[in-house]
């Protein structure tokens, strides 16, 4: 899941390495007591049960860096939304390009905090590559030295050197894919705005938390007047938000995008909504979209 409370930072930085003293003390809990409790979730959720399964998580078990991401209390909510990123992902970038291990993909795990996520986004697309983007430079990801095909950024996502990053990073890349789990705030709002506006991302998965300040006052305000969810009127607005910056965009001549609002009901989660943006070509036909069945 995302770390999307942080924007302070910036530039690049290399991660901890975990070889401190006190990184090599820090306890992991045991593989099969990981296992054992997530088996217990196994009904909960099909992305529970298919996780059980898969290989990664028997490479995450054999490899204590990696254990480490499977260590919180949290982990059967953390997983579920880990591999709801994964299936937002594999939707946006169609058959052809899952067929291939997503060669020539770069994806962009926005606010990645450590990075379960994009951990797991590194399986999914062996021969793409995985870059986390957050404000917290100071994090342990000694985890990432066991995933060649994942990187980390330190980056401030309201710097005016953002935009940089993220073309840097995807030099050379055919499919640029941003995606963000459970941005809070202004951060939303601004991933759309790099999304749509930028010219390096092709898709974005954006799957919110929250909004704060006069955005979020107006979104309890209108959930208040409608009797409604506010997490339905806060996703409501965001996409709207996407159709003005595609209609601003297509006016200065930009590629043609459309928006998409989905929600994944085998994520552990009341905040499962995503909003999608997706780009092409003038010259080329729309993509198709193939949802996963937990998702509509």
């Amino acid at each position: 899941g995302g770390g999307g409370n942080g924007s302070g930072g910036g530039g690049s930085g290399a991660p901890k390495d975990g070889s401190s003293a006190s990184s090599a003390a820090r306890r992991t809990i045991p593989a099969g007591l990981i296992v054992e409790r997530l088996r217990a979730h196994a009904s909960d959720s099909v992305y529970i049960s298919s996780f059980l399964d898969a290989a990664p998580l028997q490479e995450m078990l054999l490899d204590e860096r990696l254990r480490r991401l499977l260590c919180m209390r949290s982990r059967v909510k953390e997983v579920s939304e880990a591999s709801s990123m994964c299936e937002a992902v594999r939707s946006l970038a169609g058959a052809e390009r899952m067929s291939s291990g997503g060669e020539g993909m770069v994806v962009f795990d926005v606010c990645s905090g450590k990075g379960l996520g994009a951990t797991l986004l590194s399986f999914l697309l062996p021969r793409g590559r995985v870059v986390m983007l957050d404000s917290n430079g100071g994090m342990d990801l000694s985890h990432l030295r066991a995933r060649p095909n994942l990187s980390f950024r330190h980056v401030d996502l309201f710097s005016a050197d953002t935009p940089a990053v993220l073309r840097e990073e995807a030099a050379g890349a055919s499919y640029v894919v941003a995606v963000g789990m459970h941005l809070c705030g202004a951060l939303s709002p601004r991933l759309i705005d790099l999304a749509v506006a930028g010219g390096t991302i092709d898709a974005m998965a954006l799957c919110p938390c929250c909004l704060k300040g006069a955005h979020g006052k107006a979104v309890a305000r209108s959930a208040a007047e409608r009797s409604v969810e506010p997490y339905a009127v806060l996703v409501e607005t965001l996409q709207a938000i996407c159709e003005r910056e595609i209609e601003a965009a297509a006016a200065g001549g930009g590629a043609r995008s459309r928006v998409g609002v989905w929600k994944d009901r085998e994520m552990l989660s009341p905040k499962n909504r995503y909003i999608t943006v997706q780009k092409w070509a003038a010259d080329k036909a729309a993509p198709d979209v193939a949802l996963c069945q937990a998702c509509a």
